[in-house]
């Protein structure tokens, strides 16, 4: 199980929860599993294949331009937190 921090704008779509557990070998099914508890999530959260440019994801306290097929270890914590403007976001590949 993934332990996920829902940011404010996203709440809405999970009753108000800040905090969800959810299973998932990967990022794309973390978001998955969330869209199946919060209808519409996935939809808010990617786009074209992508996390939209305006979130960031962050897995174990590193955030980067993570793919979706990134793999998460069990128990890993990942939080989705709207990008700050101004600086370039890291890929996970450099």
């Amino acid at each position: 199980m993934a332990n996920v921090v829902i940011p404010a704008l996203l709440r809405d779509l999970c009753g108000g929860s800040p905090q969800l557990q959810v299973p998932a070998a990967n990022l794309r099914e973390l978001l998955h599993a969330l869209d199946r508890r919060c209808p519409g999530f996935y939809a808010r959260v990617v786009e074209d294949g992508h996390v939209r440019p305006e979130l960031a994801i962050a897995i174990d306290g590193e955030a980067a331009d993570y793919p979706l097929h990134e793999p998460l270890r069990p128990g890993a914590d990942v939080t989705i937190v709207p990008a700050i403007g101004g600086g370039q976001r890291e890929t996970a590949n450099s």
